[in-house]
């Protein structure tokens, strides 16, 4: 193009017009900077975006808790604040004797229990009644410490003719679980429980103990859970009169039926060995509004040494 206006200016005006004309373009030719080369992948301002471009990106994150078939081991709960393992109604001191769940949880709580003895052709009766308040703290996600102490302890008692009342402070243990395998549906643990000697039950006389037992749960679908434990118990009297140790074997097997994720059934089967020895169901309803619990539960002995007519006993807690 520069070429044809040389060739015009020279024409129009002559050739020494043309050649200064012809050197002030060349100048600005040599002065001008090069063009930047447009982008090809420009588009227009009011252009679509692709459907790859429109897709949002994919974030990973780590399986929530409501999703059973993506959480693993102990994240495969129905619900939270709804109470787990087995029915915790036993015919021990405090919470001796009956079992524990394997997953950890940090939890307060306040119950009560309630016992009745009556044995007409032998003229005997009692009636029982403590106040409970528990807890657990979860150290890790593996292991659990945990307390029961039965700040009340009510018993009325006639043989025959006489009578006899007492309110004192009741049994107290500390325990801890472990849990020794994770698996997705299978869980394993151990458990070791102290019973302190705090109970002014018996006169002159403070009982303590241990428990160790070897806890199991199971979760194949989302609204069934069945769990086993298997423990060993002992304890002895501190009077001066005869100290009368006292041993057995506890097992518990049992399910947890969760069809809603705000109510469960449970229905376990307890057995005990030794000097105090029973076989006896238990059952337990269990409710949760958001993270608070509550569990109704009651068992009675068909077979053994323990007299207990039934057992029924109240638990409130609130997860933490």
């Amino acid at each position: 193009m520069n070429a044809l206006l040389i060739a015009l200016v020279v024409a129009a005006g002559g050739e020494g017009q043309g050649e200064g004309v012809s050197k002030q373009l060349a100048q600005a030719e040599e002065a001008k900077p090069a063009e930047e080369a447009k982008p090809t992948d420009a588009k227009p301002a009011d252009a679509k975006p692709t459907e790859a471009e429109a897709k949002p990106a994919e974030v990973t994150t780590s399986a929530s808790t409501d999703d059973f078939d993506a959480a693993k081991d102990c994240g495969r709960w129905r619900a939270r604040g709804l109470n787990e393992g087995p029915v915790p109604v036993g015919y021990a001191e405090a919470d001796m004797a009956t079992g524990r769940r394997v997953c950890p949880r940090t939890e307060i709580g306040l119950g009560g229990r309630f016992g009745a003895i009556i044995d007409t052709p032998d003229f005997y009766g009692a009636i029982g009644a403590q106040g409970v308040i528990y807890g657990s703290y979860a150290l890790r996600d593996t292991t659990e410490l945990f307390g029961t102490l039965e700040f009340f302890s009510f018993t009325f008692a006639q043989n025959a003719v006489p009578t006899s009342t007492q309110i004192t402070l009741g049994d107290a243990t500390v325990g801890a679980t472990q849990m020794i395998y994770r698996g997705d549906q299978v869980l394993l643990g151990v458990t070791l429980r102290a019973l302190l000697p705090t109970s002014f039950a018996v006169p002159g006389s403070r009982v303590i103990g241990a428990e160790l037992g070897a806890n199991a749960s199971w979760r194949p679908v989302r609204w069934l859970e069945g769990h086993v434990y298997l423990g060993s118990d002992f304890s002895i009297g501190l009077s001066r009169a005869a100290s009368l140790p006292r041993g057995g074997a506890t097992l518990i097997a049992g399910v947890q039926l969760s069809v809603f994720d705000w109510a469960a059934l449970v229905v376990d089967v307890n057995g005990h060995i030794g000097p105090l020895s029973y076989l006896a169901p238990s059952f337990g309803l269990r409710f949760k509004i958001s993270s608070f619990g509550i569990e109704l539960g009651g068992t009675l002995p068909l077979v053994g040494t323990d007299r207990h007519d039934f057992i029924a006993g109240l638990r409130l807690n609130w997860r933490i």
